[in-house]
């Protein structure tokens, strides 16, 4: 692939890492004596609350702001085009922090054992969304190669 698509291809990956954050990153539900109450958060609804899942989604967020710079970069600017490969690996780590925190969340649950109740957490796909976009980041980053 030439340098203009990778570029392409890694700014799209950087909006796809930003959208993300939008989506929903985790649903729970609790049933009991027949009724069911479910909810679900978005990436941006962690970056309100504070603490740790703060920090996981300011990484897809920021990572996928520095990607989209970056293959902009690479595309128009070439001085910073670095951004991108830099943005794709925060974007990253960010998704995958998210996705074992959750799933870490989902075993702890299923552990309790609380007469009558039914306890459920899942990864929501606005963390697989933004892997996506991330990993699209960095097969756009290899427009960079050679230079």
């Amino acid at each position: 692939m030439n340098k203009q698509t990778l570029g392409i291809i890694g700014l799209i990956g950087g909006i796809i890492a930003m959208v993300s954050v939008a989506l929903v990153w985790a649903s729970a539900s609790v049933t009991y004596a027949g009724q069911t109450i479910s909810m679900s958060g978005s990436g941006i609804d962690l970056l309100k609350a504070g603490g740790e899942g703060t920090g996981m989604s300011a990484l897809v967020l920021v990572g996928g702001i520095l990607a989209l710079v970056g293959g902009i970069g690479i595309l128009a600017i070439k001085a910073v085009g670095y951004l991108l490969p830099l943005g794709g690996i925060l974007a990253l780590v960010g998704g995958i922090w998210a996705a074992a925190r959750i799933a870490q969340a989902a075993g702890m649950l299923g552990e309790l054992a609380i007469p009558g109740f039914t306890i459920s957490v899942s990864i929501g796909y606005g963390i697989y969304v933004g892997i996506v976009g991330a990993v699209l980041a960095l097969v756009g980053s290899l427009g960079l190669k050679g230079e």
